[in-house]
């Protein structure tokens, strides 16, 4: 169907159709059901490509439940997502013994991408690689996640990390919300260091949360500093549903901040 006002050109930069390789928007969740969800879908659908189930809140839901959830993403071309703090949790409570059994309920779940982190629980050396390697082998999508939660890396250690990541074969580098703030304001150091360094379409950025004390307007102005600093096609990460729309505008000049070449 076409667009309302579709004479009204839009920055010719941003991906417009998917599958998109770049310019990648990933949704978080934790219990929209699949009513709202479609409704939602229906309107924003075109402007999201993944489908984040966040923590280990997929271990709560109903089995059939969660399958339903999948396939009506896969129907809107989304790429179901098991976010990484799921992962952390059963090498904690369970061993790396435990993971190839958790990685087939994933699969035979409906997941397509599957996120290996160690922001809570770390993992010793050589073995991100190892778990990296079992999702491929599934035929699933890894990503490795960078970063830390509660306190900010230096700069230094955070790219030599993506660049690890990216080595060991993560499909892309997933870089911790937390580390793209400090007290509250982008960190240039960080995105300057990404931007020479390293290639940033094979990263992808998470806003930060008020969940782990960002405020709203903290939260839009890392956004927006993203979208300044890489361009629309710039891959965000952990973008709440309602915000879908939002985002899209801000990626091609229609929200707030007015067009990115302003």
């Amino acid at each position: 169907m076409s667009k309302a006002f579709s004479f009204v050109p839009l920055d010719e930069r941003r991906s417009q159709t998917k599958p998109r390789t770049t310019g990648l928007t990933l949704v978080k969740d934790y219990q929209t059901g699949l009513a709202a969800l479609e409704d939602a879908l229906d309107v924003v659908a075109d402007y999201v490509d993944i489908f984040k189930f966040v923590t280990g809140s997929t271990r709560l839901l109903d089995r059939d439940f969660v399958k339903a959830k999948t396939a009506l993403l896969r129907k809107y071309q989304i790429k179901p997502y098991l976010g990484g703090q799921f992962q952390e949790y059963v090498l904690h409570t369970m061993g790396l013994d435990a993971f190839p059994r958790h990685l087939k309920e994933a699969r035979d779940l409906g997941f397509e991408i599957v996120e290996v982190s160690d922001n809570v629980v770390p993992l010793a050396e050589g073995v991100r690689k190892g778990l990296l390697d079992q999702i491929r082998d599934l035929g699933m999508t890894p990503i490795g996640e960078v970063g830390d939660k509660r306190e900010n890396s230096s700069a230094r250690d955070v790219i030599d990390d993506v660049k690890a990541a990216l080595a060991e074969g993560s499909a892309m580098a997933m870089i911790e919300g937390q580390e793209l703030l400090v007290d509250g304001a982008p960190n240039e150091e960080l995105i300057a260091l990404l931007k020479e360094e390293v290639d940033v379409d094979r990263c992808m950025f998470e806003i930060s949360s008020p969940y782990v004390g960002s405020t709203q307007p903290q939260i839009h102005a890392g956004k927006k500093f993203l979208l300044k600093t890489f361009g629309p096609d710039v891959n965000l990460g952990n973008i709440l549903l309602v915000d879908a729309l939002e985002t899209e505008a801000g990626r091609v000049g229609l929200a707030a901040a007015g067009p990115l070449s302003y």
